[in-house]
């Protein structure tokens, strides 16, 4: 027997496999077409899954790699600051500072001290001006300071008065003292 349609074909008894009686039913073949969709569906069911699994893996990668970052730039700076601190505190480091410094210092100091004797004795008023300014403001800070230490005793004896006595008015800030 023939079929009009090439996709399916009908099994006699004589094709069938040996052992196996079939019934007067026909058994047909998978359609081709079929199969073939049937098998990239599966397939895109099985890609899709396995990018997902691939998305996951890489994202704890990514969270790993993040961590691991983090955790070997701490490791990083404790070990430069610790290094950094073996050096600043290294005696031979304070000896070869020490030494640049009374090489290179020390002469420019004696040059610069030399040059600044001269010209404030030739030219005294400059420093003259500079020194008054300065002792002015200092006397200034002096007589604030003592104006408002005078002023929190004279409070503070106030109270006390009151508290001894009960009599009176209750203290208050007099005003500031001219000096």
């Amino acid at each position: 027997m023939t079929s009009t349609d090439p996709y399916s074909a009908s099994l006699s008894p004589a094709d069938s496999p040996a052992g196996t009686a079939q019934p007067a039913a026909r058994r047909t073949l998978p359609r081709w077409g079929d199969t073939m969709v049937g098998a990239a569906f599966t397939a895109q069911s099985a890609t899709t899954e396995a990018a997902a699994v691939l998305r996951r893996h890489l994202d704890r990668l990514a969270q790993r790699g993040a961590s691991e970052r983090t955790r070997w730039r701490r490791r990083a700076e404790e070990t430069a600051r610790s290094a950094m601190s073996t050096v600043a505190t290294a005696p031979i480091i304070d000896r070869v500072v020490d030494g640049q410094l009374e090489r290179i210092l020390r002469p420019v100091v004696l040059a610069v001290l030399d040059d600044v004797l001269l010209l404030l004795e030739k030219e005294p008023e400059r420093i003259q001006t500079l020194i008054r300014g300065q002792r002015e403001n200092m006397v200034d800070e002096l007589v604030g300071r003592l104006r408002s230490g005078a002023q929190a005793g004279d409070t503070a004896v106030d109270r006390m008065s009151f508290r001894v006595f009960r009599r009176g008015n209750r203290a208050e800030p007099g005003p500031p003292l001219d000096l």
